[in-house]
């Protein structure tokens, strides 16, 4: 279910932090560095809406078979990645579809999917739409604060970028949970959206209200990711044992030439007589 991308340089400054947050694509084109990143977010898309929750038609899918759409075009795409033994995963990914972003004034999801609410006043342009908000893992509280850390990930952006009203069209069952974590506020009642598959509801979410909310829970986190205008930053530390295992694995491959002979280990020759 979550994808591992090889090779990936993400940790090689900050080697025993746990996870990584930032930006890994603006407007459908990946940040250098993140190619193979954002090519496996779709990756995750497509197996948690379309093989997990079915909430997308295999229909909908794009050619190489993963849950890419125009809004992609449109979006600024986060992540939140971690340092696992296996190597370093995609734990979470959320994007923010920013009206007229990609220079055409269309309208967002949630314009289609609830047009009864916009009819009179559409949306401007610079109005955001929260989408594909997706936090996988094993545990149940590290996947909780991958969710945590996508939404300050965002909080962050919308206070350092101009951005209009913000929205998104999610499941019933989850703005109770959102609503305890963030300041959000139902503007519609549930309905059943084709695209979807399934019932959701439309929300907005009360941007000053959230970053109280996050401030909160981490005082230093809003102005931290701010500063970083989308490049990783560092939380968490890995376990020891993790630790141990990296540094073995290094001294190993230092001790192995490029053509894969072992080098000799001069502490265990005998001490030659010459002086």
């Amino acid at each position: 279910m979550i994808p591992v991308v090889a090779g990936s340089p993400a940790f090689v400054s900050e080697p025993e932090a746990r996870l990584a947050t930032g930006i890994i694509a603006v407007d459908g084109v990946p940040r250098p560095g993140f190619e193979d990143a954002y090519r496996q977010h779709f990756e995750l898309r497509r197996r948690v809406y379309v093989d997990q929750t079915g909430q997308l038609d295999p229909a909908d899918l794009s050619d190489d078979g993963t849950d890419r759409d125009d809004d992609d075009a449109r979006s600024v795409t986060f992540a939140v990645l971690e340092n696992a033994p296996e190597g370093v995963r995609i734990v979470g990914v959320a994007r923010t579809i920013i009206k007229g972003a990609d220079g055409v004034d269309r309208p967002l999801p949630v314009e289609e999917f609830c047009p009864e609410l916009f009819a009179e006043h559409p949306l401007a342009l610079g109005s955001v739409e929260v989408s594909r908000v997706i936090a996988r893992h094993e545990r149940v509280a590290m996947q909780e604060l991958v969710q945590w850390h996508l939404f300050a990930l965002m909080s962050a952006y919308f206070s350092s970028h101009e951005v209009g009203r913000t929205f998104a069209v999610i499941e019933p069952w989850l703005e109770r949970h959102l609503a305890g974590m963030l300041s959000i506020s139902r503007i519609g009642e549930p309905r059943y959206i084709e695209h979807y598959l399934d019932y959701n509801l439309p929300v907005e979410f009360d941007l000053p209200g959230a970053e109280e909310r996050i401030t909160e829970r981490n005082a230093t986190i809003l102005g931290q990711l701010a500063a970083a205008d989308g490049a990783l930053e560092y939380f968490g530390r890995i376990s020891r044992a993790q630790r141990e295992a990296a540094i073995a694995a290094a001294a190993e491959a230092s001790a192995t030439p490029a053509d894969g002979t072992a080098r000799p280990n001069l502490l265990a020759e005998p001490l030659s007589d010459a002086v």
